[in-house]
């Protein structure tokens, strides 16, 4: 009989041979395969493979079977881990703005990511990071509300938020708060859609490392462009996740039209018209 190691690297050969063979005969032997279950009691083994399983059932566009998987595992995270696993399980329900399945099921993953967050918030470990984990997790709520329609909802999810600049020696440890990095496009794209001056400066605020910049006198873009690019030149997860962005624009346009023209703007490259578009959205 196989121990529970050899299941685990079985299972993960499994998977490899799928994803680089490219072949969806290969990925579905891997999700027909049941051993996963001679895992439970060895959690570091059991939560990977269900993550792969759910990314493998992912790649089909079944994202309501990606998500069981995950729910399958939320009770083996440990404590501090819960959060991270409930956001990543969340985050399998963004895929769906890929598969270009209309509105009504885009509805449905968000509505779905809402409540794996809901839990993740209550499930936050109280450290000296817990504002920035909060916020990371708000962000990406109240992006998944904005496209569920839940716009007045959308803004109040941000109604504990603490809006706490990053400390510069967290700012430049790039292993430091990823996390956050990686999903604060999110935030930007409600403050952006909702035309919501007080959000957008308060998430500035917190990405900021020059407060001069955000005091400065001149045009809101000017502003929000010199800070956005700062970030972008010191953390490459914000810069990856406003590119994935842009690749969705075309989908986010019934949902969020006003941050797709904004993205629109970005791609054409024209600081004028952005400038123009800043102005129109915030006068």
């Amino acid at each position: 009989m196989q121990n529970k190691e050899q299941v685990y690297r079985s299972l993960i050969d499994m998977y490899n041979t799928g994803i680089q063979s490219k072949d969806p005969k290969q990925i579905r032997n891997f999700l027909n395969n049941k051993s996963v279950e001679l895992l439970k009691d060895e959690p570091r083994f059991y939560l990977e493979i269900l993550q792969l399983r759910a990314a493998s059932f992912s790649l089909f566009g079944e994202l309501n079977e990606a998500g069981e998987e995950y729910r399958k595992g939320y009770e083996s995270c440990s404590t501090s881990g819960k959060w991270v696993y409930g956001l990543n399980w969340a985050l399998q329900f963004m895929a769906e703005f890929s598969f270009k399945r209309g509105s009504e099921k885009i509805e449905e993953a968000m509505n779905n990511g809402i409540q794996v967050l809901n839990q993740a918030l209550t499930d936050l470990p109280f450290d000296k990071y817990r504002d920035f984990y909060y916020l990371t997790l708000t962000n990406v709520k109240a992006f998944m509300l904005l496209n569920s329609g839940k716009k007045e909802e959308a803004l109040q999810s941000y109604a504990d938020c603490k809006f706490i600049p990053v400390p510069i020696p967290e700012y430049n440890d790039k292993e430091s708060l990823q996390i956050l990095f990686a999903h604060f496009t999110k935030g930007i794209a409600v403050a952006i859609e909702l035309k919501n001056y007080d959000l957008l400066m308060n998430l500035m605020k917190v990405i900021s490392i020059d407060d001069q910049t955000l005091n400065a006198e001149g045009s809101l873009f000017r502003i929000f462009y010199e800070t956005l690019v700062s970030a972008f030149d010191m953390r490459a997860e914000f810069i990856t996740e406003f590119n994935a962005m842009f690749k969705i624009k075309a989908e986010l346009g019934t949902s969020s039209p006003h941050f797709a023209e904004f993205l629109g703007l970005i791609g054409e490259q024209d600081l004028d018209k952005l400038d123009l578009f800043f102005k129109k959205t915030y006068s």
